[in-house]
């Protein structure tokens, strides 16, 4: 069966933290109906259900950089969730939380996954994923390895870079969008 739209069913999103994923990932949703996949969602359920912590720390940039002592040990809650995923990939293999996110999809449903880390992109790109590498210059590269990835995989590089031009939030996000479409295709 052939694909009743031009539209790519997978899209996988990388770049560094706070380079705009998520916000791509929404315009996506927005523009072309494809259901958000929280890649993290099982490592932030394990945060939230066994040490404590709260949905504001493991899903907002802001929470992520706050710092918490667990078993008497001070952590970044951005480091904890890495070394959640760390323990995942450790066991089960490098490609365990994109698989883990893609069989919680219902099948053939169109999907926006929005965090390829480290060689995920592979994963990506066998499943016939487009991925997209989301560039901001105010985004720089994180401290922690587990936010690390390969550009190697992206089909192309989006330049999300209206707030560094001095464009609103508003229009850095009308700006993205653009860029968007330019690299999925026209609205339909």
């Amino acid at each position: 069966m052939t694909n009743p739209t031009p539209y790519p069913k997978l899209i996988a999103l990388c770049g560094n933290p706070t380079s705009g994923k998520s916000t791509a990932a929404e315009i996506i949703n927005d523009l072309y109906g494809h259901k958000l996949a929280d890649d993290g969602l099982p490592l932030r359920k394990i945060a939230m259900d066994y040490l404590g912590l709260t949905p504001e720390q493991v899903f907002t940039q802001a929470g992520k950089l706050e710092y918490v002592t667990i078993n008497g040990r001070r952590w970044q809650v951005r480091e904890i969730l890495g070394e959640i995923g760390n323990a995942f990939e450790e066991k089960f293999g490098g490609d365990i939380i994109p698989i883990m996110s893609h069989n919680a999809q219902p099948k053939g449903q169109f999907s926006v996954f929005g965090s390829v880390r480290r060689e995920q992109g592979r994963y990506w790109k066998e499943q016939g994923a487009l991925v997209l590498e989301i560039i901001n210059p105010l985004a720089g590269p994180s401290q922690y390895e587990f936010d690390n990835y390969n550009p190697a995989y992206a089909d192309c590089q989006i330049q999300n870079d209206g707030l560094a031009r001095g464009l609103s939030p508003e229009e850095a996000r009308f700006d993205l969008m653009g860029k968007l479409i330019e690299v999925i295709g026209p609205v339909f």
